[in-house]
């Protein structure tokens, strides 16, 4: 029950990025067009959210630095996953 809140916003937080996406996804399917910045970011909030609701302690600004390298790491990944899902959304892009 302590961290009830941080998980919360975790739910909040997956729920967000799966509207967003796919939101953009529908946009691509009907008028042929995209936003660049939620296909790049809108899994990156996922991901955020994902480890927020595996580890509710990591709330809050990172002090030490296992916890900075951390929150990196799930940077990383989310923005990983927001290329990803980019590469599927317009292929053309990328040279292909």
């Amino acid at each position: 029950m302590q961290h009830i809140k941080a998980r919360l916003l975790a739910l909040a937080l997956i729920v967000l990025s799966v509207a967003l996406v796919y939101v953009n996804w529908r946009q691509l399917s009907h008028d042929g067009t995209y936003s660049l910045k939620l296909a790049a970011f809108g899994p990156l909030v996922g991901i955020g959210g994902l480890y927020l609701l595996l580890v509710p302690s990591g709330a809050g600004k990172p002090t030490t630095t296992r916890e900075k390298v951390t929150i990196m790491m799930v940077f990383v990944i989310g923005l990983a996953a927001g290329l990803v899902n980019w590469y599927l959304m317009d292929p053309g892009f990328f040279g292909r």
